[in-house]
């Protein structure tokens, strides 16, 4: 089976922290302890090396050249052991899959530090919430999720009281418009949401680490660039309920929403997953989005 580029840069790391703990070390030790071949000791070091090359993303990693021939790791500067730069994504990838080796005892010391350092290193995923009416055992189940970065089972009722279990990967609880929302990855959309936590019945903290990562693209920034008004059949609603801030009224068959939108990238590509419901959707600025998004759609069938 084909190695996971999140399971050697473990590697890496953990092989850089073992270094800087046991001083000069050959590559046969680290290949025993590691539980590789010199060869990949050897491809290993040699990539960090590389990637400690001065750039964008520099952080000066040096090894003896002469002791690399003899097949000894030794390092001659080591800034980027304790200067690693990672985005909150790369981040919260890697603290999860250190936490899954955890859990099945295959992590070994060197990543145990690693992964200590990276839970101290990350930012705490928790703005602060108001009452909203959320019940204090959900806020603080999904809390030990987020602290533990450990998957949650959530039962969720809908704005027409529909009750649905949901299984999510659990990353920050915000408060938009005044209403406490968690967000998430969704293991039954298969998507990024944001639940609102007044809706959540009850949550249970499952043993599964968190495996994908916080979204830094779709939908979650706070600031609103504008509100837009859809008009959609009732069997499209579900696209737009746990829209943030939305405010949903009945209109003979169909319903119409408001919300704030802060990617209009994201609310487009929420719409057109349920386009042969739409009636209408304003401003102009949502529906070239929308629009654009359809026509990529369509070369790509081409």
């Amino acid at each position: 089976m084909a190695e996971q580029a999140t399971d050697r840069l473990v590697r890496m790391l953990g092989i850089l922290t073992y270094v800087e703990k046991h001083g000069d070390t050959p590559f046969a030790e680290l290949a025993e302890h590691f539980g590789v071949s010199v060869a990949q000791v050897r491809a290993d070091l040699n990539a960090l090396w590389v990637a400690s090359e001065p750039g964008d993303s520099w952080f000066p990693i040096d090894f003896s050249a002469d002791a690399y021939e003899a097949d000894v790791a030794a390092l001659v500067r080591n800034d980027g052991v304790s200067q690693v730069r990672l985005s909150p994504r790369e981040a919260v990838a890697l603290v999860g899959a250190l936490s899954t080796m955890g859990a099945a005892g295959a992590l070994p010391e060197a990543g145990t530090q690693v992964l200590a350092k990276l839970r101290e290193a990350l930012a705490e995923p928790v703005t602060v919430i108001g009452d909203d009416h959320v019940a204090p055992e959900i806020r603080e189940s999904l809390l030990e999720a987020m602290r533990r970065y450990r998957l949650a089972e959530v039962e969720y009722v809908d704005a027409q009281d529909r009750r649905s279990t949901r299984v999510v990967d659990p990353h920050r609880l915000v408060v938009i418009d005044g209403h406490a929302y968690l967000e998430c990855f969704c293991r039954r959309a298969e998507d990024y949401r944001v639940l609102r936590l007044d809706r959540i019945a009850s949550v249970t903290v499952l043993d599964g680490a968190v495996e994908h990562p916080p979204t830094d693209t779709a939908g979650f920034t706070l600031t609103p660039a504008f509100r837009a008004t859809v008009r959609i059949a009732r069997s499209g609603r579900w696209a737009l309920e746990d829209m943030p801030g939305v405010v949903i009224e009945d209109a003979e068959e169909d319903v119409i929403a408001a919300f704030d939108v802060a990617d209009a990238a994201f609310v487009a590509g929420r719409l057109l997953s349920v386009a042969p419901h739409l009636r209408s959707v304003t401003p102009n600025r949502l529906v070239d989005e929308l629009r654009r998004q359809a026509q990529s759609v369509l070369d790509v069938q081409r």
